[in-house]
């Protein structure tokens, strides 16, 4: 309460003034939906998200910074973004930091070249490519999709395409695009015949 003093007479006001004075709680910070980990190619973006408390405001910075109205990622890379509650009165203390990444692809395999061969020079010819070392080839039937060959070969005449899909050891990324690679038997001409 407060109360009037003149200086010079020392008089008091007859009443006093009524001042409240009142803290609020903080709203709990927001709870994390999870970071989010995805390959090139997977998701053209990829966007946080958290819940928590009255509205949910997206930061580029755990302290200060700028408010963010779209906390996504659509390149390879990785961000973080805070997010904090806010309610009528008051923000959340404390910001909840949300990682989006995006790992690249792999390059697609280099061929090592179509093979043909005619019948009889072989018994079986075997497609083949190369990537680094930490790399894989799964081969497939088709340029997209397709079923995946164990073994890809040719033992009989005609010609088939196989296609070779880089695969990252470590994070499991697949390259953007395959490498076709083709193998042909062609058929052995009739012998002459005897006169």
């Amino acid at each position: 309460y407060a109360e009037a003093v003149n200086n010079q007479t020392q008089c008091k006001s007859l009443t006093r003034t009524a001042v409240t004075l009142t803290i609020l709680g903080a709203p709990a910070p927001p709870v994390s939906d999870g970071d989010i980990t995805i390959c090139e190619g997977e998701e053209l973006k990829i966007t946080a998200s958290a819940s928590g408390p009255g509205t949910i405001v997206w930061y580029d910075q755990l302290v200060g910074g700028n408010i963010v109205e779209d906390p996504s990622l659509s390149t390879v890379g990785s961000v973080t973004y805070y997010a904090q509650s806010v309610g009528s009165s008051c923000s959340s203390l404390e910001r909840t930091p949300v990682t989006l990444t995006i790992l690249a692809a792999p390059v697609a395999p280099e061929s090592e070249g179509d093979q043909t061969i005619c019948e009889g020079e072989a018994s079986t010819i075997t497609a083949s490519a190369s990537v680094p070392e930490g790399f894989s080839i799964v081969w497939y039937t088709s340029a997209i999709e397709g079923s995946v060959v164990a073994n890809p070969s040719l033992s009989t005449v005609g010609s088939v395409t196989y296609y070779a899909e880089a695969v990252n050891d470590e994070t499991g990324c697949v390259s953007l695009t395959r490498t076709p690679v083709t193998l042909t038997i062609l058929a052995a001409p009739v012998a002459p015949e005897s006169e």
